[in-house]
């Protein structure tokens, strides 16, 4: 199960330090720690939801052993398509993952893929540059804050209409 309350505590605490400096250079580093924190636990919870799934559905530890190690464990990265829907179609196959997002609110589908699409874009620039100066600018942790809360609604879709859907 995916869990709200740390990242989203987290990113508040961050948010608060953020608004608490005046040092523009700690609120680079505030905000640029908010989008890794995030990246990081979207790619954990995607992997639990694969997990779990995998938990559910398959009956021999070996096929179970072989998801966590050869499919989550080498997975790194975010995207919906190159790596959610890369491992949950190893433990589901492409005719159920139609079926599955047939199932899901649109709405809230459509915020998480505009959101992770926003964060693997923010994300890759962070994570590879170093603050060189003060001029550059990062989002406030509360827009990051906001991202998450559309790609949280939108992975909780996703788990609970897989523990209904019959694959």
């Amino acid at each position: 199960m995916i869990v709200r309350k740390y990242i989203e505590n987290n990113l508040k605490q961050l948010n608060k330090l953020y608004f608490g400096t005046n040092s523009h250079k700690r609120k680079l580093y505030y905000s640029k720690l908010a989008i890794l924190e995030l990246c990081g636990w979207i790619e954990e919870s995607m992997d639990n939801i694969i997990q779990m799934c995998a938990n559910r559905l398959l009956k021999l530890q070996a096929t179970k052993t072989h998801i966590k190690r050869q499919i989550i464990d080498r997975n790194y990265g975010f995207e919906y398509k190159n790596h959610f829907i890369k491992m949950l179609s190893s433990v589901i196959g492409f005719m159920n993952i139609e079926r599955l997002e047939k199932k899901l609110d649109a709405s809230k589908n459509a915020l998480l893929l505009s959101a992770l699409g926003t964060l693997k874009i923010i994300r890759n620039a962070e994570a590879h540059t170093h603050l060189k100066g003060v001029t550059r600018h990062v989002d406030s942790p509360s827009i990051t804050l906001n991202l998450f809360s559309q790609v949280f609604d939108g992975l909780k879709d996703i788990e609970i209409q897989l523990k209904v859907i019959k694959c």
